[in-house]
C-alpha cells in the first residue's frame, strides 16, 4: 500500500511540473528600465559634488520642476571609477523624453540646473531623445549620455524673471535660457559654452531661473525657441534678452565677481511681436 502511495504521489509531482513548465510566465510582473553608459568627456569633479544621479522624465521641461524627483532615478553612480561608467533605471512602461544626468551639491536640494548631459540619439544631435519601454522591449538599452563636468563648476549665478505675454505657439518644445560672453555666431560657440538652462517651463505666463556661471563679463543673456521641427543650433529663434536699462535696443551687461550673484536680470517675451518659422 505504502508502495503504491510513493507511486501517486510521484505520479502527482510530475504532472505539477508539466503543468508548471506550461504555464504563461509573461503573466508574471516584468522588470521595465533604461540602461546604457554614462561618458565623461570634460572637466573634472568639482569639490562640492554631493553625488550624481540619471533621471528618466516622462515630461521634459516638467510643467512642475519638482516632478522630476518622483519618476525613475538610478541612484548614486560611483564617477570615480572611470570616465565610462554603467547605469540603470527602474521605469514603468511608457515613453521618457529626457534622460539625463543630474548633478547635487553639497548642502543644496536637487536642481534641474544641474543638468550635466543628456541622451540626444546620437552624436549629431543637440537636443533630448525619448526612450521609449513597452511590453514588447521592457528595457531600453544603449541609452548613452555625454555628460560635462564644467557644467557645474561654477563659482557665481546669474538670476531672474521670465515674462511671457501673447499667444504661446503651439508647436513649442522647450526654451533654452543662455548666458555668453558675447552673442554667439556659430553653431560650435552654442554648443561648447556651459551656461545653458534646458529646463524653463513652457506654456506659463512667467517663470524664475538662476543659473551658475563663472565669474566674468556677460553681454549677452538670451532667451532662445525651440520648436518640434527645430534640429541645429544654427536655427535657433531668440525671442528675448536681458536689455540694456540705459539703452533698450541693446543687450545688457553683466559682471560678476566670484562668489558673487547678479539678480534681476530680467527678460521680457511678446510672442505677438514674433514672427515664428512656417
Amino acid at each position: 500500500m505504502k508502495f503504491q502511495n510513493s507511486i501517486i504521489l510521484s505520479i502527482i509531482l510530475i504532472l505539477i511540473v508539466v503543468i508548471a513548465c506550461q504555464i504563461d510566465h509573461g503573466l508574471y510582473p516584468k522588470s521595465y528600465k533604461i540602461t546604457g553608459n554614462i561618458h565623461f568627456f570634460k572637466g573634472e569633479p568639482p569639490e562640492n559634488t554631493d553625488r550624481v544621479e540619471v533621471f528618466a522624465l516622462k515630461e521634459f521641461p516638467p510643467q512642475d520642476p519638482q516632478n522630476f524627483l518622483y519618476l525613475g532615478r538610478s541612484g548614486k553612480l560611483d564617477y570615480s571609477l572611470g570616465s565610462s561608467i554603467k547605469y540603470e533605471v527602474q521605469v514603468s512602461k511608457t515613453s521618457y523624453q529626457l534622460i539625463g544626468l543630474l548633478w547635487k551639491e553639497k548642502g543644496e536640494d536637487w536642481n534641474l540646473t544641474g543638468l550635466m548631459g543628456f541622451y540626444t540619439g546620437g552624436l549629431e544631435n543637440f537636443f533630448p531623445d525619448s526612450a521609449v519601454v513597452t511590453t514588447e522591449n521592457p528595457i531600453a538599452e544603449d541609452i548613452d549620455i555625454y555628460a560635462n563636468w564644467d557644467r557645474v563648476s561654477k563659482e557665481a549665478a546669474v538670476s531672474g524673471n521670465i515674462s511671457y505675454s501673447g499667444q504661446w505657439p503651439e508647436d513649442t518644445q522647450l526654451m533654452l535660457l543662455g548666458v555668453y560672453p558675447v552673442k554667439p555666431s556659430s553653431e560650435i560657440s552654442y554648443f561648447l559654452f556651459e551656461n545653458l538652462d534646458y529646463a524653463q517651463p513652457v506654456f506659463v505666463d512667467s517663470s524664475s531661473y538662476r543659473l551658475k556661471v563663472n565669474s566674468g563679463v556677460y553681454n549677452y543673456v538670451v532667451l532662445y525657441w525651440v520648436g518640434k521641427s527645430i534640429s541645429n543650433l544654427s536655427d535657433l529663434l531668440a525671442i528675448g534678452y536681458y536689455k540694456n536699462p540705459n539703452n533698450p535696443e541693446e543687450p545688457g551687461k553683466v559682471v560678476i565677481t566670484s562668489e558673487q550673484e547678479a539678480t534681476n536680470i530680467n527678460i521680457m517675451v511678446n510672442f505677438d511681436e514674433i514672427e515664428f518659422p512656417k
